[in-house]
This record gives structure tokens, C-alpha cells and sequence, in this order.
């Protein structure tokens, strides 16, 4: 059995008249249309408008509050030659919108400077003795994008310059609004914009389409990857941005955007709202977190390909950098968790020397590996600063915002939360974050819920389907992409990749095979193998094209195999990742469970076969080794309900390839030993194989055999003949027997196909 990682919720698609009518009018396939209409495009129009979005489409730029005073204000500073400074952000967002604002303002002859603060020298947001500096240095305006909105302190220290401000943000905004000339936000309460949802990228874009009296179409793909770095919604106006933007990043014109592509080796046919989210912008933002963010800016402001290559050298770096420290930290940071992960509910790890560019990105992978809200902290000193993570089910901002007191810092929203500690408070708000995961009812074991748009089959794997759903994007907040459930027959071809961690196997249904990727579900590789009854994956269509060929193949989210299932592993090499899994370890042999339980992981654990007889369910079991005989096996099996199957049935020395002694071997070894006084076992063993021309195992199993039968003894590895010993059979001696024994045991488990082993395995399990 293999258990789905998610909580599966079918959306209910229409199937009324309005979906067979859009299919006519529109020539969409059924699901297509179901889609369409789910997603409350209904009509031939709302659909041309969805899927083909316009610079038509884009709100009129004066809807957003104070609009006309920031361009009043603008306008008159490029006439006075004033001193103007765009205050950015060290995000993708707010790189793209220091870049947006910059570029306007030099297309209209400003004099313009801009401030990209530094993460760990400056902090987030408004920064007072910053904001000193900058008018010391003769500016006369200054206009923050993608923060600001919460800067009220720092924006009234500048009112003592006689400097204006013009905040255009789009956080949420503070109880108490900053003293600003003018505020263009779009969910300013007093005059809230039509679409609420925009980008600081996006809030750029729009003041320097009111400052060009025009859509500023040349600056689209920067909004773009503003929002989508960003998550924003892409619905709405956001579509029509991300759409539009996406087209103009195809078309290349921009050096420092085709430098990143060039070494991240992306085509730039290949460029969506995904691999912006996972290609582009991690690099972008990797220079935030390890270096100065104001190169970020310096690269998409760059009109020459040779600077821009260079720079775009430097951020990938800062991105390998950004890699290898998340990999270390977050290693250190899971064994920390792996000692909180039983007591508490909300995990808050600490240690030395970790990155704080890095900790918001550990906090997620923890997260991710442990179902547990995160917070990952940097000890300097007696000072704490990090990040924290969080998922639907636990508001973390709600858990820390009435305790304010216990912080030197705090800020953040339900998902997501920065914040500065004193060291000595570590322990409380560790205690705190647990009461509150009590009070807000948070279980960890809950699976997050995932939304699958419909049932798909091998039909669906073609690209008249695929380019029909590829118009419903782009994919992301607020529009997600489809996720589609695929029932199989079985698996073939499970291969792993990347030391692994992923999958890639081959799907079956009754009409064709089926290309499936599944990524960070290596694990599963054995599991794959077994046979089920019923096996369904659930993924998103994706196209894949290899040397010219162009296939269509599932990325799998989540897998779910139901029925009794074997999973056959049988091995002669033990490795470690056989025992990292969440299972029962069954062993049979006393020695080897001793020698390998070290390696069972924390998840598993190991069990003597007669301890089987404690419980009577197990979820996953794992025979690690062969038992004596068949009836163990069956006593197990038939007392003990067991969820999913694997067999190991290691074995050190196979005795089913191992020849039957004859009477012939017998009487040689006889003769032999009469004619002996003593043999060294030590230092003789080797020459005694080579006279008899017998292979060692048959020699190991001689020598016990006339230890039963009295004819030889062993004192101090010496292997002396007893005089005139009694006449026995030797076929009935113990050592005999269980070597036959251990033969058949081996036919029958080891040395049987699969089909016949599960065979045998149900008999076991049912037979009295």
C-alpha cells in the first residue's frame, strides 16, 4: 500500500448545457471547456478576453489613490532638476520595481539615483539614519517602491530636510499611515483601486504608465517577474500583466534577463510563469540574501551584453552560494527537529554561524520534511534573528502579533514572519508558539488538502490537449495549474535519478504507455515495483523534447496504490537506504539484526520475529533476512495483520547454488580425516579445499555434519578425528537437515518469480 501524502478533493466541473455550447462555439475539448466554465468564463467573449488579453485590458492608471499628486510631483521635480531617489527593495519585486521607476523617470530626463538597502546592514523597509544620509547627499524626493507603506517614523524624519515622499507600495497597510505627499496603494481604504491584488512591480508599472500617459508596454516583462516572484495573484489585472510580459521576455530584448537565461541554459521558448518562479527569480534573489541586492538592478538596467553577462555571473554564483549553504544549514537544522519533532507541535531551531540571507529558505525546507510550523534562527551573541514558515492550518502571525513584548523585532503575515530575539527568550516563545498550535486546534498530521480538476487518460497525452491547456495559463496564484488524477494498470521501467531522489517510470493503462516524472519521491522506487490492485497517480501535464522528439508525460504530485501489494527487493548487497523508511524491520537472524538495526532510521525500527507476536497490525513490513523454516514465516504472516510487504530475504551464503554433499563426498572427507592426526582450521583450510577439490561452503558443511555424527571434534581451531566412532547415517544428521532445509526455504523465497512469491506469501497469510 502506498499512502497519498495529500488529502485528494475532486472539484465538482460543471456539465451542463453551458459547457457543451462552449465547446461548439470555441472548438475546445470537454475538459477544456469544463475548466473554462468552472473558472467563470462562461461565453465566447469572456473567454477571448481571458486567454487573449490586451493592452486594452490594463485599468486606467488614475484609479489608484494620489495617482495624480505623485505624477504632479514628479513631473514638477524633472522640471526643477530636483534630486530624485527611487528607495527599492532586495527582492525579485522590488529589484523589478526599482528598475521599472528608474527607467521612467530617466525616459523623462530626471535626475535619478536609487537605494537598494542591504539586508543585513540596513534591514527591510524604511530606514531612518538611511533616509538621513540620502537627503544629506541633496535629495529633494524620494519615492519608495515595494515598501514604505509602514515607514512612518523614517518618512516624518525627512519632513526636518523639507524632502517629499511618495510611497508606492501594495503590503498591507499599518493602522497608522505614514505623512506622505501622496500614497499610491492599491487597497488604499478611502479610494481602493479596482483589482486590489497587484505586485510593488506592478504598482511601478502603473505610475510609470500615468507618468508616459501611455501603457508602459517596454517594462511588462520586469512586472511580470516582479509578480510571480512575488506570488501575487494571476488573475485579474495581474494576468493581463504576466501574459503580456511573458510574450515581451520571449522576445529577448532585454541583456540582463538573457544573460541568466544563458546560465541557467533555459530556451527562451521554454519561459513561463513556472520557470520564472523557480529559475529566474531564486537567482535573482540569491543576491539579496548574499551580496547587495543594488546588482540586481545594475543587471536588468544594463544596455550592453558584456556588463550584463557579468553580472549575471556574479548573481549565479550568489545562487550556488545560496545552494550550498541551505543544504548545510538545513542539515544541521533537521537533527535539531528530529529532537523536537515528538514533543512539539511548532519547531524553533537555533544555531551559530547560520546565514540569515538563507534562513527563510530552511525554515520552508524543514517545514516541507516535517508537516511542522518552522522558525530557524541565528544566534550572534545574546541576539536571535531569523525567519519563520508556516502553512494554512497554523496562522503563525496571529500566534506571535500578541506577544510583541517577547520580541526586539516582529513583522510578517499568516504563512510567513521575520523577527529578532533576545537568545534568553528563545525557550518562551518556543513554549508560546506550542500553546498556540493547541489553541489553534493544529495537527500536524493533517494532509493539506490538494484540488484535482478532473480524471485524465492516455487520450489526454497529445498535444492538440496539452497547447488547449497550456492557454489557460499563466499558472500560479489565484489560477493554479490542473491537477489531473491517472489511473494505471501498473508501473514498468522505475528508474531513480539524481543519487535518488527523483523517479521516472512508465505508466500503464489499457491503451498506451505513459511517461511519468515524480520529484522527491525516490523513496518509493521499491514500493512502485510491488503489485496492486489499483494504482492512481495525480500530476500536471507536461511537455518533454528530446533531440527533436516532443512527448507528453505526468509530473506526479501525489501517488495512491491500494490492495495487497509485494513489493520484491530481494538483494545479496545490503545498503544503507534500504533502511531509511518509516517501516518494520522483521529480522530471523539474532546476529545480523544487531549488526544492521544502527542503520534503521528514526522513522522505522527493527523486530525480532517472535515480537511479531506483541502486535497485531503493521502498516509496512520489511523481511530483512530468510527465516528457518516456512512455518516462522507463515506464523507471522498469519497472525499478524500486515498493510504492505517487502521483501529483502538477505542471505550471506546461498545454500539453494550450493552443491548436495553425495555419498562419494562423504567417504572422501572420511578417508581423509583417518588419515590425519590433527588439521590447523587457521592455516590449513585453504590447502585442505585444493587436495579435496571441494569449494569452502561444502567443506564448512562437511565438518558440521561429523560434528553431529561424533566423528570429529574441534579444540582451539584444531580439527581432530575421533577414534573408532559410531556407524550413523549421516543424511540424518541436524546440520544436514537444515541445510536442506535452508535450500528449500531459498526455492521458495528467493529463488521464485515474483508472481509466484506473492503466491506463496497470501497462502502463508491465510492458511491456519
Amino acid at each position: 500500500m502506498i499512502e497519498p501524502q495529500y488529502q485528494w478533493q475532486l472539484d465538482q466541473l460543471p456539465q451542463d448545457e453551458r459547457v457543451s455550447q462552449l465547446q461548439k462555439q470555441i472548438g475546445a475539448q470537454p475538459l477544456i471547456a469544463q475548466l473554462l466554465v468552472s473558472r467563470g468564463y462562461e461565453t465566447p467573449e469572456a473567454v477571448q478576453t481571458f486567454l487573449n488579453p490586451t493592452l486594452d485590458d490594463l485599468i486606467d492608471p488614475y484609479e489608484l489613490h494620489d495617482m495624480q499628486k505623485a505624477v504632479d510631483r514628479i513631473f514638477s521635480a524633472v522640471d526643477q532638476g530636483e534630486k530624485i531617489v527611487v528607495y527599492g527593495d532586495y527582492d525579485v519585486d522590488g529589484i523589478t520595481a526599482t528598475t521599472i521607476m528608474v527607467s521612467a523617470l530617466e525616459v523623462l530626463g530626471a535626475e535619478v539615483d536609487y537605494y537598494v538597502p542591504n539586508r543585513f546592514k540596513d534591514g527591510y523597509g524604511p530606514n531612518v539614519e538611511v533616509y538621513k544620509n540620502l537627503a544629506e547627499q541633496g535629495m529633494q524626493l524620494l519615492i519608495t517602491v515595494d515598501n514604505g507603506i509602514s515607514g512612518k517614523a523614517a518618512i516624518e524624519t525627512l519632513m526636518q530636510y523639507d524632502v517629499d515622499v511618495i510611497v508606492t507600495d501594495h503590503h498591507e497597510l499599518p493602522t497608522e499611515l505614514p505623512s506622505a505627499l501622496a500614497i499610491v496603494h492599491p487597497q488604499f481604504p478611502e479610494h481602493p483601486y479596482p483589482f486590489t491584488g497587484l505586485s510593488g512591480a506592478g504598482v511601478a508599472f502603473k505610475v510609470a504608465s500615468a507618468l508616459l500617459d501611455a501603457p508602459a508596454d517596454e517594462w511588462l516583462d520586469l512586472a511580470a517577474l516582479g509578480t510571480v516572484a512575488d506570488v501575487m495573484p494571476l488573475t485579474g489585472e495581474n494576468r493581463t500583466i504576466v501574459k503580456l510580459g511573458l510574450a515581451n521576455l520571449n522576445e529577448m530584448q532585454r541583456p540582463g534577463i538573457a544573460a541568466l537565461l544563458q546560465l541557467a541554459k533555459i530556451s527562451v521558448d521554454k519561459l513561463d510563469a513556472k520557470t520564472i518562479g523557480f529559475q529566474i527569480a531564486p537567482r535573482l534573489n540569491a543576491i539579496g540574501r548574499m551580496d547587495d541586492a543594488k546588482l540586481g538592478v545594475q543587471l536588468l538596467l544594463a544596455e550592453a551584453e558584456k556588463p550584463a553577462l557579468e553580472l549575471a555571473q556574479t548573481i549565479d554564483q550568489a545562487n550556488q552560494e545560496r545552494k550550498k549553504l541551505v543544504e548545510s544549514i538545513a542539515e544541521a537544522a533537521l537533527e535539531q527537529a528530529q529532537n523536537q519533532f515528538y514533543s512539539d507541535s511548532v519547531l524553533v531551531l537555533m544555531g551559530e554561524n547560520w546565514h540569515e540571507g538563507v534562513l527563510g529558505i530552511v525554515a520552508a525546507r524543514i517545514l516541507e520534511a516535517t508537516g511542522k510550523p518552522t522558525i530557524v534562527l541565528n544566534q550572534t551573541g545574546t541576539i536571535a534573528k531569523g525567519s519563520g514558515r508556516s502553512l494554512a492550518a497554523f496562522d503563525l502571525f496571529s500566534a506571535m502579533d500578541p506577544h510583541r513584548d517577547l520580541y526586539l523585532s516582529f513583522g510578517g503575515h499568516a504563512l510567513a514572519a521575520g523577527m529578532t530575539i533576545s537568545v534568553d527568550q528563545v525557550p518562551t516563545v518556543r513554549k508560546m508558539l506550542n500553546e498556540a498550535a493547541v489553541e489553534q486546534a493544529f495537527d500536524y498530521q493533517q494532509k493539506k488538502v490538494i484540488t484535482l480538476a478532473g480524471n485524465i487518460n492516455s487520450r489526454n497525452f497529445n498535444s492538440d490537449f496539452y497547447e488547449q491547456l497550456q492557454l489557460l495559463g499563466p499558472f500560479g496564484e489565484g489560477n493554479p495549474e490542473p491537477v489531473f488524477a491517472l489511473e494505471l494498470d501498473g508501473v514498468q521501467n522505475v528508474k531513480t535519478m539524481s543519487e535518488g531522489k527523483h523517479l521516472r517510470f512508465t505508466g500503464m493503462d489499457k491503451r498506451q504507455l505513459i511517461p511519468v516524472v515524480a520529484w522527491q519521491k525516490g523513496a518509493l522506487a521499491n514500493e512502485l515495483q510491488g503489485h496492486f490492485k489499483k494504482m492512481t497517480v495525480v500530476g500536471t501535464l507536461d511537455q518533454n523534447t528530446y533531440r527533436g522528439s516532443t512527448s507528453y508525460q505526468l509530473m506526479v504530485k501525489d501517488i495512491e496504490a491500494s490492495g495487497s501489494a509485494l513489493i520484491d527487493a530481494r538483494t545479496t548487497h545490503l545498503t544503507k537506504p534500504m533502511f531509511s523508511k518509516p517501516a518494520t524491520y522483521l529480522f530471523f537472524n539474532h546476529n545480523l539484526q544487531k549488526q544492521l538495526t544502527p542503520l534503521i532510521s528514526s522513522a522505522g525500527q527493527a523486530m525480532w520475529w517472535e515480537d511479531a507476536f506483541n502486535v497485531t497490525q503493521i502498516d509496512r513490513a520489511i523481511f530483512v533476512d530468510l527465516p528457518h523454516t516456512l512455518d516462522e514465516l507463515h506464523q507471522v504472516l498469519a497472525y499478524v495483520e500486515i498493510g504492505s510487504w517487502e521483501t529483502i530475504f538477505y542471505t550471506k551464503n546461498p545454500a539453494y547454488l550450493q552443491k548436495i554433499p553425495t555419498r562419494n563426498d562423504f567417504s572422501k572427507f572420511f578417508k581423509f580425516i583417518q588419515q590425519q592426526n590433527s588439521i590447523d582450521l587457521k592455516n590449513q583450510f585453504q590447502a585442505m579445499e585444493q587436495y579435496l577439490n571441494m569449494d569452502e561452503l561444502m567443506l564448512k558443511l562437511l565438518i558440521k555434519v561429523f560434528l553431529d555424527a561424533k566423528f570429529v571434534t574441534i579444540e582451539d581451531d584444531f580439527l581432530k578425528k575421533v577414534e573408532k566412532p559410531d556407524n550413523v547415517d549421516l543424511t540424518t544428521m541436524p546440520s544436514y537437515h537444515n541445510f536442506l532445509q535452508k535450500r528449500e526455504v531459498e526455492a521458495k523465497l528467493i529463488y521464485s518469480t515474483t508472481a509466484e512469491l506473492e503466491q506463496l506469501l497470501n497462502e502463508l497469510a491465510q492458511g491456519d
